[in-house]
């Protein structure tokens, strides 16, 4: 047998192991699925942690994979990609991941999946595994509304966006933007001021976060706490550390609301009431609490 024809045998054969992979994704058997991998499978995933070793660590991944999955799991490799040397070969391609609502409607991103195969006994088994998705480097978030079909698509959430952004009105726009700077390492991004040089818009960054402002303007019901004296609305921070953060912010100008203190969910947790009357809690999450724990903390409260 010549090596070219060896070679496309060898191709057929994994081609063959990545459908009895994806037949046991769609059957939802955890056994059945890590049957397909080498007992020292070093796995990338594209969530939760940095790396995965061994099948009794990513069997517990796929788990709980499977588990916030409902409906009919989508597994689609496409653009697939195989070479073979020897006992070895890399597959890589992109795959559509995601679920099928009760409807049918597939609700899906695109990622990339890079996988080493190792002949064992015979059998294509899965070395290592690698998921990945691009991320938007302003906001830290993964993409995974892109298209490989639509290069240049418009995005419904422009880069450097999250879905929920607050807009704060503030009496003094422009001078608010240089009290979080002071207070929470804020970078500005653009503002769009008026003939009177009051800021008809603004963004700034907070971390991964942005934040909306723009001066009060009455006759477009646009007014700030200050006028309303008071605000229901309190915007939460989480930081790396919330007391250098509580601090820098009392010394930049905000008053004290609720002192620092650790928390029964959880967090390094105080509030500070800007210069602007807008209220900011302020947080570092320290460990890891059960919601049945966090719910007999609360009784304490009652």
């Amino acid at each position: 047998m010549s090596a070219e024809n060896g070679n496309t045998i060898e191709k057929a054969e994994i081609r063959q192991a990545m459908q009895r992979w994806q037949d046991a994704i769609q059957t939802k058997d955890v056994n059945q699925i890590m049957s397909n991998y080498t007992p020292d499978i070093i796995a990338y995933d594209a969530v939760l942690q940095l790396r995965f070793k061994g099948k009794e660590a990513y069997g517990k991944h796929w788990q709980a994979c499977l588990e916030m999955c409902t409906n009919d799991m989508v597994f689609e490799p496409e653009e697939v990609h195989i070479s073979v040397s020897g006992e070895l070969a890399l597959v890589y391609c992109l795959i559509r991941c995601g679920e099928k609502d009760e409807s049918g409607k597939q609700n899906v991103a695109w990622m990339r999946m890079t996988t080493g195969y190792k002949k064992v006994d015979g059998q294509w088994l899965i070395e290592h595994e690698h998921f990945s998705a691009p991320f938007d480097m302003a906001s830290y978030k993964a993409l995974f509304d892109l298209d490989p079909d639509d290069d240049h698509k418009i995005r419904s959430v422009p880069s450097g966006m999250n879905t929920v952004t607050p807009h704060l009105v503030c009496a003094g726009a422009s001078k608010a933007i240089e009290f979080y700077k002071k207070a929470f390492n804020a970078k500005e991004i653009s503002r769009l001021a008026d003939s009177e040089d009051k800021l008809m818009h603004a963004e700034i960054r907070i971390g991964d976060s942005v934040v909306m402002l723009m001066d009060e303007y009455e006759q477009w019901g646009a007014v700030g706490p200050a006028t309303l004296k008071g605000s229901p609305v309190t915007v939460h921070l989480y930081v790396d550390n919330a007391d250098a953060i509580y601090e820098q912010s009392i010394a930049a100008g905000a008053t004290p609301v609720m002192a620092l203190d650790d928390t029964f969910w959880g967090d390094r947790y105080g509030v500070i009431k800007d210069p602007f009357g807008h209220n900011r809690s302020l947080a570092t999450h320290m460990r890891d609490v059960s919601e049945e724990d966090i719910r007999e903390a609360v009784k304490g409260f009652a």
